[in-house]
């Protein structure tokens, strides 16, 4: 039986970040979990590495963010509690995009 290749740090971060959002984290949790993670990345990849993965993933939570907001706009004002919900998701996404960013800013020691 083929052994499980254990998932690469930039697929078990994007995993771990879905698995936040999917239990209804805000924005508030999403930012400290990226902080979590980008200490694990770090950890785990050279700086160069480390400067794509959080490349990656920012531009990744962009357009998530972005198709997130979309999406709240097509729901009928009158389903509030949906709309809420969606508001939040993109709102957790969008702070996930910016903690990206704000990490992208800080060098990775080599």
């Amino acid at each position: 039986m083929a052994q499980k290749r254990s998932p690469s740090p930039q697929r078990a971060a994007m995993q771990r970040i879905v698995e936040v959002l999917a239990r209804g984290a805000g924005p508030e949790r999403m930012d400290r979990e990226v902080d979590a993670i980008v200490v694990q990345l770090r950890a785990a990849g050279d700086a160069e590495e480390v400067q794509t993965w959080l490349e990656e993933l920012r531009d990744g939570f962009a357009e998530n963010a972005e198709s997130a907001a979309e999406a709240v706009d097509e729901i009928e004002s009158t389903e509030k509690a949906a709309r809420r919900n969606a508001e939040r998701a993109a709102a957790a996404m969008g702070a996930c995009r910016d903690a990206f960013t704000r990490h992208l800013r800080t060098p990775v020691a080599a």
